[in-house]
Parts: C-alpha cells; sequence; structure tokens
C-alpha cells in the first residue's frame, strides 16, 4: 500500500519556503509518527516527544529540506555532531569517511576520524634530536680548569690556580675603570 504524500511547509533557517513531503495515510507507519514529525519540524505547541527513529528521520528530512545542521540539531533536539553522523550514514553530502586505510568512521578533523586525529596529535610533531656530543674536560690552566678541579673537589694545580689569579686581577681592574669613568 503506498502511502499518499502530502506537502509540509519549513520555512525556518532556510530564505525560500521548501515543501517537504510526508505520508498521509496511516499516520504511524511502523512506529513512526508522521503526524508528530510535522508537528516538531512545524514547532507546534506542545511539541511532542519523537522516538530517536523518529527525531533521525525529521533530521533527514529537514536536512534534505535544506536547513543547516545546527537548525535542524536545535529543531529535532539533538546535537549537532549528531546530525553529522545521520547525514554520513545515508550519504548526504558533507561528510567523508577517514582517509586512513581500512577506517570508514566519520570524519572529525583534517581528514581524519576522533581516533586517527588524536593519535596523530600524540605523535611527536619533529624527528627527535640526536644524542649530544659529550663534552671535553676544561683544561688545566684556565679558569675553566679551575672550576673544574672546584666542582669535582681535586687539589687546584699551580696553572689552574694561576688562571684564576689573572682572572680575578682583571675582574678587579675593570671594575676600577667602571667606577673612575662614572
Amino acid at each position: 500500500m503506498t502511502a499518499a504524500l502530502r506537502p509540509l511547509l519549513a520555512t525556518r533557517a532556510i530564505s525560500v519556503a521548501t515543501r517537504i513531503p510526508l505520508p498521509t495515510d496511516p499516520t504511524d507507519t511502523g512506529g513512526i509518527d508522521w503526524i508528530a514529525i510535522e508537528r516538531a519540524i512545524t514547532g507546534d505547541s506542545p511539541r511532542p516527544q519523537l522516538t530517536p527513529e523518529e527525531r533521525r528521520i525529521a533530521a533527514l528530512l529537514l536536512v534534505r529540506a535544506g536547513w543547516t545542521e545546527v537548525a535542524t540539531a536545535q529543531t529535532v533536539g539533538v546535537d549537532k555532531r549528531q546530525i553529522a553522523r545521520w547525514k554520513f550514514e545515508h550519504g548526504i553530502g558533507g561528510s567523508s569517511a577517514c582517509r586512513e586505510e581500512d577506517c570508514n568512521d566519520l570524519v572529525k578533523a583534517r581528514g581524519l576520524c576522533d581516533r586517527h586525529y588524536r593519535q596523530q596529535q600524540r605523535r611527536p610533531k619533529a624527528a627527535p634530536r640526536p644524542p649530544r656530543k659529550p663534552r671535553q674536560p676544561a683544561r688545566c690552566g684556565t679558569r675553566a680548569g679551575y672550576k673544574r678541579h672546584s666542582r669535582e673537589k681535586t687539589p687546584f694545580c699551580l696553572a689552574c690556580r694561576a688562571a684564576n689569579a689573572e682572572h680575578t686581577r682583571e675582574i678587579k681592574r675593570r671594575r676600577a675603570e667602571q667606577q673612575t669613568a662614572a
């Protein structure tokens, strides 16, 4: 038995009124209450409680009529991501499958599904740095050599003591020049 179609006028969220065909007889087909769907779409008060299947059908009707995902989600009472999933399941444009091999999940961002997108975010951004070359120990007879003796708590050699004394004299000379210049 073919159900007769009667037009439903959908006027919200798009600039031009669009007629959405709904079956009229019988009003309850296979657990779907078409009158409740029509009242939900047109915004009649009090708003009818729709079953999950009726919400899906109402959303698909509105999307096919040119409504945006956000307006459809508000009208039907579901999240806009659910609208995107339903569009993807029914082959209605906008959404696509993950670009990873053997993955047909709905795209979240950058052509990847939620799982593959998170995996990509966890990967290191740049190639790991090569290990540093070990530093050459400071030579004796330099200020760095004197500091090495101090750090390692080894006895100071004469060359390192002389280098440190020269460094201290140089620092004192610079400070004296700065004080006289000021």
